[in-house]
C-alpha cells in the first residue's frame, strides 16, 4: 500500500484512507520452505525486474530472508520466454526456488517447475494457484476469510474511528496448498507438520 501510494504509511495513515493488504507474508513463505528443508541456505527467485510489484516483493524477500539467514540469488526475466533460461541459471547455486506473484513469471511457471524436476530444486510458490501447476507447496488466502477481517475493520469506522486513525492491516494468511506427487518429482517429501495443516492436498 505504500509502494504504491494508496497511504503515506501503514500506521495511522491519515486522511480518509484504511484497509486490510494481502501482500504475501513473506516470512511465513520462507518458514514453509525451512520446514521441508531445515538446513535452507540459499534461495533463488526469477522475477521481471521490470513489474513494480515484483520489485516490491523481492526487496521484501530479501529483507526478511537476510533475518533468517537466508541467502537470495535473484534471477532475472524480464519476458516469459527468458523464465527457462533465468530458473537454469540458478541450478547448483540455490537448495530451493521461490516464484513471487510476478504474472511474468506465472505466466511461464511450467518452465521454473522443468528445471525444479530436472536438477532436483523443489519449487515453491508466493500462491496457490501455481501448486496445482506444478509447485510443491504454498501459504495463501482465503478470501471469504479475509472479508472478515476488513470487517472488522469497517465496523470500527461505523462505531465512529477516522479512518485515517486505524493501521493498515496485513492480512493473515490461512490457505496451505501441497501437491505431494510434485515434491517427490523434486526430491523432497513432506513433512508431517505440513500434512497435517494442509487445507488442500494437489492429488
Amino acid at each position: 500500500p505504500v509502494g504504491a501510494r494508496l497511504v503515506p504509511s501503514l500506521k495511522k495513515p491519515g486522511g480518509n484512507v484504511t484497509g486490510l493488504s494481502d501482500m504475501a507474508n513473506i516470512k511465513e513463505h520462507l518458514s514453509l520452505i525451512k520446514e521441508f528443508l531445515p538446513n535452507l541456505k540459499t534461495v533463488g527467485i526469477p522475477y521481471n525486474p521490470g513489474e513494480s510489484n515484483s520489485v516490491s516483493m523481492l526487496a521484501q524477500v530479501k529483507k526478511v530472508a537476510a533475518e533468517m539467514g537466508i541467502k537470495i540469488i535473484e534471477a532475472p526475466a524480464p519476458r516469459t520466454s527468458d523464465v527457462m533460461i533465468a530458473a537454469k541459471q540458478l541450478v547448483g547455486k540455490v537448495d530451493a526456488i521461490y516464484t513471487p506473484i510476478d504474472n511474468t513469471i506465472i505466466s511461464a511457471v511450467e518452465s521454473v517447475v522443468k528445471v525444479g524436476i530436472d536438477a532436483q530444486i523443489p519449487v515453491f510458490a508466493g500462491d496457490t494457484d501455481t501448486v496445482a501447476r506444478g509447485a510443491v507447496a504454498a501459504v495463501g488466502y482465503d478470501y471469504f476469510d479475509l472479508g472478515r477481517q476488513t470487517g472488522e475493520i469497517v465496523v470500527r469506522i461505523l462505531k465512529g474511528e477516522k479512518a485515517g486513525d486505524i493501521d493498515v492491516k496485513m492480512a493473515k494468511g490461512t490457505n496451505l496448498f501441497v501437491n505431494p506427487k510434485m515434491a517427490k518429482r523434486m526430491g523432497v517429501s513432506v513433512p508431517a507438520t505440513v500434512l497435517a495443516r494442509a487445507t488442500k492436498i494437489i492429488e
